[in-house]
């Protein structure tokens, strides 16, 4: 048989006096108090840190409820900016034309300012506001065209070769050559003179042969 290399010792047979044990149940009450604090503090510990963290997520969703919340009413409030600067804006346009319409009938934008109670700089910003949109209208307007300037004139459809005021005859003699040596048969007239090489007649001189 294998010895043991670390046998037990032998407990001593002297018997226990009452100090002794007195002490050793002072140390088993003091492992006893130890281990029960212990285990509360660690109760303790447990509580809080549950504790804290159910109030990090009440937190978390409160906050994600408040996002929310403000998200909604800043779009409601947007809305209720953008209809109420629309509803100024039309009424700042009838305050213009007002102004405009007291303006045609005083000489003077001090005379407006005294009659509409405001001051003379916001007047003016009004006269102004109203002319600006008159122009702006006015530039958008199409001019009308009158009947002279859709009808081109006679000499703009003239054919090339043609003079305006010889009722569309050829640019050269209106004489018919013809016609002249008829009257002249014995040759004994002014010789026409070649269409080819006699200038345009004047628009209001008569041609010597109809004289």
């Amino acid at each position: 048989m294998t010895e043991d290399p670390h046998p037990r010792r032998a407990r001593s047979l002297a018997p226990q006096s009452p100090e002794l044990v007195a002490r050793l149940q002072r140390s088993r009450q003091r492992s006893l108090q130890r281990r029960a604090a212990a285990t509360e503090r660690e109760k303790t510990i447990t509580r809080a840190v549950g504790d804290y963290l159910a109030a990090w997520n009440a937190i978390t969703h409160t906050q994600q409820r408040r996002d929310n919340e403000v998200e909604r009413l800043q779009t409601q409030i947007a809305a209720v900016i953008d209809d109420a600067m629309a509803e100024i804006a039309t009424h700042e346009d009838e305050q213009a034309a007002a102004a405009a319409v007291v303006r045609a009938q005083v000489p003077t934008d001090e005379e407006v300012a005294d009659l509409l109670e405001i001051a003379v700089k916001r007047a003016r910003q009004l006269l102004g506001g109203s002319r600006a949109g008159t122009s702006h209208q006015s530039r958008r307007r199409p001019p009308p065209q009158s009947a002279e300037s859709t009808d081109l004139p006679a000499a703009a459809t003239v054919p090339p070769g043609r003079h305006p005021s010889t009722n569309n005859a050829p640019v050269g003699n209106t004489s018919d050559p013809a016609q002249g040596r008829a009257e002249n048969p014995a040759g004994t007239g002014t010789a026409q003179p070649s269409p080819t090489t006699c200038p345009p007649p004047q628009p209001t001189a008569l041609n010597p042969m109809q004289q």
